[in-house]
């Protein structure tokens, strides 16, 4: 399975949005809506890259596990 690069795919966006976030005024509520944007997206990237470990890990798991007997 290819590594996805969500950070590369977003990266566009998240530029933007962090442009957006600095022209805002300190302490104004559009900044802080700005800043939640951009903290959404990095969470939303991490989220990606969490999903994609674990369907690799549980993919492997599934090829290469085997079953043992239990001893009586």
């Amino acid at each position: 399975m290819d590594n996805p690069k969500y950070f590369r795919k977003s990266e566009k966006k998240l530029t933007r949005l962090q442009r957006r976030l600095s022209r805002k005024k300190k302490g104004s509520n559009n900044r802080r809506k700005a800043k939640t944007k951009v903290t959404w997206l990095h969470d939303k990237i991490a989220n990606q890259r969490k999903d994609f470990l674990h369907k690799v890990s549980y993919g492997i798991v599934k090829k290469y596990d085997f079953k043992t007997t239990p001893i009586k």
